[in-house]
């Protein structure tokens, strides 16, 4: 027995005691009270030394008297809190407690905050119960670490989260170890993947056909063990790939990685995407394509303006004849492009043409102008010159022909020749206008006609001067309407 002397200060001697405790030296410690006087504390329990249990007890522990004073602390104790135990025996139990003391039930676990030495609180579970020692009363106290708990929940609730991410993700993604393997993935990915992807390393699960860009020849140098290194450590964004194999030969993707930061800033992988931009890039060919075709189209038109102002220009007596037939052109030809646009580039029947040229001249009460024929479809390339050929007739006929006067009718139809060689022949009629002489000097309008039929639809034209009106007949073969043909559009009678 160690008896304190009752002269000292309390548990001034408390250094020396707990020691002797430690080892074994003595089984009793006398404790003096302001009130009570000395009182011995023994330390022997029933079958083995009270300490002995203690000291082998994992968790923190602790022994307070009815007043919470400590009277004991085992070695774990003094690792969770960072003191040694001089510096806890002797302290009241609730100084231990960020906040204040946590409300202790014998034999139920409570949760409190443990405050270090540092002056960090730690989480840990605390149950209690009563003890004997001796004729006094006592409570054993038990601290367990609850850090590594909340840790390992933490890590719990992360991997929840992140699989839920991958789970909920369109895109390819995976998450790279540091060595290049492959932890997780989402549902996308492994069906890209050759095979089943974690645990395989990214090289083995994706084997990349880089594209022709500068950081995409960059990654095709790399032998696979040194790629997943690299995709593991070195940030990339929007490198263009396609991966190889038959099913995943006609998708494009943006490969981009970035670095995993964990709390203490330390690299832990890295998180790798494959995009898909097949769609995006059909768009990007499309797009190419019809700016190409418009800037051919453009070049077309203003070939075909400079051509037909030269040719105007040569043909006309005055600057006021000169205005008039270039403004009459320019309109079919603007006409032409609304017809396009509507259809959206399609092509449009013979007989709506024929309708949208006619228009301003006709009136469904008068019936001076008859269109019939079978339905069809003229392609969008053949549109624009077939209009101003239109434009033209028609521009003669009401200067000269058969819209020169009150009379006068014009009757057009069209109808599909020929064996294997389909053409189609459409005959333009004019009635009861002005007399019509023998052949005049080929204008610049006949020239325009023929020049257009013959080397822009690969057709013929042929005038005939008949004493009641003109009679032109053109032939279009329908090899000369590439794309084009009879079919169900168009208006078959107007």
């Amino acid at each position: 027995m160690s008896p304190a002397d009752p002269k000292l200060p309390l548990f001034q001697d408390a250094d020396e005691t707990v020691a002797a405790i430690h080892q074994g030296e003595v089984d009793a410690v006398v404790v003096m009270r302001a009130l009570e006087g000395p009182q011995i504390i023994l330390l022997q329990g029933a079958e083995e030394p009270y300490r002995v249990l203690v000291e082998r007890m994992s968790d923190g522990a602790l022994t307070a008297d009815p007043h919470g004073v400590i009277l004991y602390v085992n070695d774990r104790l003094c690792e969770q809190t960072g003191y040694p135990s001089a510096g806890l025996v002797g302290r009241s139990l609730p100084s231990l407690f960020e906040g204040g003391p946590p409300n202790l039930v014998p034999e139920v676990t409570v949760e409190a905050s443990l405050l270090r030495n540092t002056g960090e609180a730690m989480p840990v579970a605390v149950w209690s119960r009563p003890i004997s020692i001796a004729n006094s009363t006592a409570t054993l106290v038990r601290l367990t670490d609850l850090s590594i708990h909340r840790r390992a929940e933490q890590i719990a609730a992360a991997e929840r989260f992140a699989r839920s991410v991958l789970e909920q993700a369109n895109e390819a993604v995976v998450v790279l170890s540091p060595d290049g393997h492959i932890t997780h993935a989402s549902l996308r990915a492994e069906q890209l993947a050759r095979q089943p992807p974690v645990g395989c390393t990214f090289s083995e699960a994706f084997q990349l056909e880089a594209q022709a860009t500068e950081e995409a020849e960059t990654l095709a140098r790399f032998s696979s063990e040194s790629l997943d290194a690299l995709l593991a450590t070195r940030p990339f964004h929007g490198v263009e790939v396609k991966l190889r194999g038959e099913a995943n030969a006609k998708f494009t993707f943006l490969l981009s990685a970035g670095p995993l930061i964990d709390e203490n800033k330390t690299n832990v992988g890295s998180i790798v995407t494959l995009t898909d931009i097949t769609e995006r890039k059909r768009a990007e060919e499309a797009q190419t394509t019809l700016v190409a075709e418009l800037n051919h189209r453009v070049k077309n038109i203003l070939a075909i303006v400079q051509s037909v102002a030269a040719q105007t220009m040569r043909s006309s007596v005055s600057l006021e004849n000169f205005a008039d037939a270039f403004t009459g052109r320019l309109k079919a030809l603007a006409t032409a492009h609304d017809i396009l646009t509507q259809t959206r580039w399609i092509g449009i029947g013979l007989g709506e043409l024929l309708g949208a040229v006619l228009a301003p001249y006709r009136s469904p009460a008068e019936g001076r102008i008859s269109i019939s024929g079978p339905p069809i479809l003229l392609p969008a390339h053949a549109v624009v010159p077939l209009s101003m050929v239109l434009h033209e007739m028609t521009t003669n006929a009401a200067k000269y022909g058969a819209l020169s006067t009150r009379q006068g009718r014009i009757e057009i139809t069209w109808q599909v020749t020929g064996g294997i060689e389909k053409s189609i022949e459409l005959v333009w009629l004019e009635r009861g206008g002005r007399k019509v002489k023998a052949a005049a000097p080929t204008g610049f309008g006949t020239k325009l006609i023929d020049h257009v039929i013959s080397h822009d639809l690969d057709g013929n034209t042929k005038l005939d001067f008949d004493p009641d009106g003109v009679r032109w007949t053109i032939a279009i073969p329908l090899r000369g309407l590439a794309g084009g043909g009879a079919a169900a559009s168009g208006a078959a009678t107007a």
